[in-house]
């Protein structure tokens, strides 16, 4: 377990933050519902650029397979036994990859504790932020959601820019055998 120390510190950071981020809502609810905080406004008219407020989400991003909480919560699990089982295979003992994967799998457990243990089953979202260049209110979300979608973009980047580097040391091969 100590080859992935920082895995399981990035996971526990974001586990216990968006837990406790919940539990703060959860007690705060009924006001928050009604009376979001505001944290960043700016904008003229009624939304809020970044406000704090209490919704639940059977449904996995933008309410997506709201019917099926079930599977979600099965696939949440089956996705952290994937991870769990080819950790040798994504490199889970390299650096950049326990820091993405600590991400990754710290927001899954986040949200799978929800669906497990909130009745009903349903994820507690509470980060509502408005666009207003485009006039868009995002989903609300929570830190697990963050901690899942910066992990994954971060691993996207990541892979293209490993990509790049092993093709350049190809071609470096290619050019000293020439």
């Amino acid at each position: 377990m100590v080859r992935y120390k920082n895995f399981w510190l990035v996971w526990s950071l974001i586990f216990f933050l968006d837990l406790f981020s919940k539990s703060w809502v959860v007690e705060n609810a009924q006001k928050l519902r009604y009376d979001p905080i505001v944290l960043i406004d700016g904008i003229s008219g009624r939304e809020a650029f970044f406000e704090i407020t209490y919704v639940t989400n059977p449904g996995a991003a933008w309410s997506m397979l709201s019917d099926y909480p079930e599977f979600l919560t099965a696939l949440a699990g089956i996705a952290l036994l994937a991870i769990f089982i080819f950790r040798k295979h994504l490199e889970l003992s390299e650096m950049p990859q326990q820091l993405i994967f600590g991400s990754i799998c710290g927001g899954i457990a986040g949200n799978l504790t929800d669906r497990i243990f909130r009745e009903p089953a349903a994820v507690v979202d509470f980060i509502d932020i408005y666009l207003p260049i485009v006039s868009y209110d995002y989903p609300v979300f929570n830190v697990a959601d963050s901690g899942i979608f910066l992990g994954a973009t971060t691993y996207f980047i990541w892979s293209i820019l490993e990509a790049k580097n092993e093709k350049l040391k190809d071609d470096l091969k290619l050019l000293r055998k020439g």
